[in-house]
């Protein structure tokens, strides 16, 4: 099969730098590779204590939770004489439970004493698995507990709750713990792995099948289940690469394509983070470069050209599409292209309606169709390991149901939801305001997405927040509302003279753009700035649009530097609060550009 990709030296050499520097830079620091992971099933009613050795200044009880939710009440004392001082979470009741997966939690103690008892509450409807405790004084230092001894029947495992002491880490920040949507895909990779039936199923299961299989090759462990993104995000430069020089027919249209994207701030956090959206992008940009060459053969040689290119587009947007559904869009978009090329043809030809018609679905629907119908099957091929964990087929096809409701009639509300006009300046211009879980209290719509907080020794700070590159952003769109305009007048003047091979790069960025990002116009649900992310690479492909027309241009070719090195620039200044890490609290404010910057 020729793609007509035309991939020379210079191409390899550029891909292999671009690709080799990311994974470089994003796989540096992901997460630790040892951490604590025996497990000990506590339930109501049982207790236990631990002994210091000596009186002792303690600040904190940190408590390290694997699984499920729980309830604790910790006194100080001695052994008979104990003072009930905490209940976690406050209040105490039946009803409310900590629920977390894989992070440390601070219980407050704030007493001098030898002693900690611990009273395991209601458990929630699970029971809780806890890997690991450890004791915290008032300098912030771990104190080493020289015993733990069960109260009553007690539970013979206690002892592995402070088995690994020499792996905790206190303060805990991103290289030990899950944070964000991590607690839901995490534990459902690990699930999956176990043939356990998935936690998180309001999305279909690729995604965490994919990440299960970083954790079963490099452990239960942040860096596991993490790197399976930073691989695929590195996957993406060589993809988009091949898309702008296929676009563009020139090296320096691949080449400023891959640049921005290996300089993007949300490529670089989204690929650290153990959820699913970077193999949809991966994906979706996969499915876009068959498509683009479908497309050109088909303006070059017609419509009996090869459709393997066609059938690979379709396959690769069935997994995009089985990671998450919103992928969707963007396949309508490519779709629309289709649907436009041959009604223009249609439209000349003379003959009846009735024959018409026929002309227009001969192709390439027929094929469209027979593909579909193959990528249903992929679909459900990928279900398996939830039939293998216990789901019957026609549960399968009912969860299909549950998650479309799920999806469009979730109704909450959270203090970095975004509304779909708001991303591309990465600001609420319209300064709303949305109260959040419930309460009285205001909180203004942040763009950029805070995910992950952790204050460190030395007056340092560990922050993750999801924003773009202002310089691709802010310069990619004002590039789409370049092409809209000049194109758009075009195509309404020309109509069906309208040459859609000289202007395919502008028609097929507009298409796919417009149509992944304004269907959220239709979505009811709560959304978030991450769900831009799929229009990132076009983005990237706007400012190639306009970089490849002034290259050869002395002065378009100096500013074209110059821009390259205001993108890199600012990728360096914003590293620490899009990396974690640890920086001062006066440099993280300086980033704050905005009101409603709020990390």
């Amino acid at each position: 099969m020729n793609l007509g990709l035309q991939i020379n030296r210079k191409d390899l050499i550029t891909i292999v730098l671009l690709a080799v520097v990311f994974f470089s830079i994003a796989a540096w620091n992901l997460g630790d590779t040892q951490i604590p992971t025996n497990q000990t099933q506590l339930t109501a009613g049982e207790s236990f204590y631990i002994n210091l050795g000596a009186p002792t200044n303690t600040q904190y009880l940190i408590v390290l939770i694997d699984l499920g939710a729980y309830n604790f009440t910790v006194s100080t004392g001695s052994p008979g004489n104990w003072t009930e001082v905490t209940n976690y979470p406050t209040p105490y009741s039946s009803s409310q439970w900590s629920e977390d997966y894989y992070v440390w939690t601070e219980i407050p103690v704030n007493e001098i004493t030898q002693y900690l008892k611990v009273d395991v509450g209601p458990t929630g409807p699970e029971p809780s698995d806890i890997v690991q405790i450890a004791v915290i004084n008032q300098n912030g230092q771990q104190v080493n507990i020289t015993s733990i001894t069960n109260v009553g029947a007690g539970n013979p495992e206690f002892n592995n709750l402070i088995n690994q002491q020499n792996l905790v880490q206190y303060p805990s920040d991103y290289m030990q713990n899950t944070y964000f949507d991590e607690i839901y895909f995490v534990r459902t990779a690990e699930g999956y792995l176990h043939l356990q039936s998935p936690y998180e199923y309001t999305h279909p299961p690729l995604g965490k099948l994919i990440q299960a299989g970083g954790i079963l090759a490099f452990g239960f462990n942040p860096f596991g289940w993490r790197i399976m993104g930073v691989i695929f995000a590195t996957l993406m430069i060589p993809l988009i690469y091949l898309l702008g020089k296929k676009l563009f027919n020139s090296w320096i249209g691949g080449f400023t394509s891959a640049f921005l994207l290996t300089f993007d701030f949300m490529h670089f956090t989204m690929a650290r983070m153990g959820t699913a959206d970077t193999y949809i992008v991966f994906f979706a940009l996969a499915w876009q470069l068959f498509f683009l060459i479908y497309l050109k053969n088909v303006l070059d040689k017609g419509w009996k050209t090869s459709v393997t290119p066609l059938f690979l587009a379709v396959v690769f947007a069935t997994l995009a599409f089985s990671t998450k559904w919103f992928s969707l869009f963007g396949a309508l978009g490519a779709l629309a292209i289709l649907v436009a090329m041959r009604i223009t043809e249609v439209k000349k030809l003379k003959g009846t309606l009735t024959a018409k018609f026929y002309t227009l679905l001969d192709r390439p629907y027929s094929q469209i169709v027979a593909f579909v119908l193959i990528g249903v099957v992929i679909y459900f091929i990928i279900y398996i390991p939830d039939m293998l964990a216990g789901r019957s087929f026609i549960g399968v096809l009912n969860l299909q149901e549950q998650m479309y409701k799920y999806q469009s009639k979730l109704v909450a509300t959270h203090p970095f939801a975004s509304p779909w006009y708001s991303w591309p300046f990465m600001f609420d211009p319209f300064n709303k305001w949305i109260p959040y879980a419930g309460s009285q209290s205001p909180f203004n719509v942040h763009v950029p997405l805070f995910l992950e907080l952790a204050s460190l020794p030395n007056g340092t700070t560990s922050v993750i927040v999801l924003l773009g590159n202002p310089a691709l952003w802010w310069v990619g769109f004002a590039g789409i509302v370049g092409l809209t305009v000049f194109t758009v007048p075009k195509i309404l003047k020309k109509r069906l003279n309208f040459s859609l091979k000289d202007n395919l790069p502008a028609v097929f960025i507009l298409a796919i753009f417009f149509f992944q990002w304004l269907c959220f116009i239709f979505i009811s649900r709560l959304t978030f700035i991450y769900h831009y992310y799929e229009c990132v690479p076009f983005l990237c492909l706007a400012v190639a649009f306009i970089v490849n027309r002034y290259w050869n241009n002395k002065w378009g070719k100096i500013l074209t530097i110059a821009y390259f090195v205001l993108v890199v620039g600012l990728f360096v200044l914003f590293y620490p609060i899009i990396s974690g890490a640890p920086t001062s609290n006066s440099f993280i404010n300086s980033l704050q550009w905005f009101k409603s910057w709020v990390w």
